[in-house]
């Protein structure tokens, strides 16, 4: 995987550009993952494509969606983490539901699909958002200058 900061050399200027393209091809795969079954869902299609969509919603997704906001600064397991975090959250959430009497499993997971691309987009926001230290510094190229 990439650095979480890669730079390129302009003469005089030194550019870098923050965030992880990892990271980002991770959030737009459960973006899609979650736009697709959320889809299929609401217009009642049943097949193999929906049920494969599901398992690697309920092993991924919400776990990806925690874990990218808990660890900002760190770089976290993409694998092991984000399915611990997500089959743990998804069983608690079910537990709840089936003990307070309210559980319906659609509505469940629209909860579950919302909550879980806003906080997908919070960590893209927050991981892509220019920091104070990144501005690029402009130096003077010219021998002799002062800079």
């Amino acid at each position: 995987m990439p650095d979480v900061e890669a730079s390129f050399f302009i003469p005089g200027v030194v550019v870098r550009h923050s965030g992880d393209r990892g990271a980002r091809m991770i959030d737009a795969a459960c973006a899609v993952v979650t736009g697709v079954l959320l889809s299929l869902t609401v217009v009642g299609w049943v097949g193999l494509a929906r049920v494969l969509l599901t398992l690697a919603f309920a092993v991924y997704v919400p776990g990806w969606a925690v874990v990218a906001n808990c660890t900002p600064k760190m770089r976290a397991s993409r694998t092991a983490l984000p399915v611990l975090v997500s089959v743990t959250l998804l069983t608690v959430m079910a537990t709840v539901t089936l003990w307070l009497h309210v559980w319906h499993p659609l509505q469940l997971f629209d909860v579950e699909a919302g909550a879980s691309i806003a906080l997908i987009s919070v960590a893209a926001i927050r991981r892509e958002r220019p920091r104070p230290h990144d501005e690029p510094r402009l130096l003077n190229a010219t021998p002799g200058g002062d800079g």
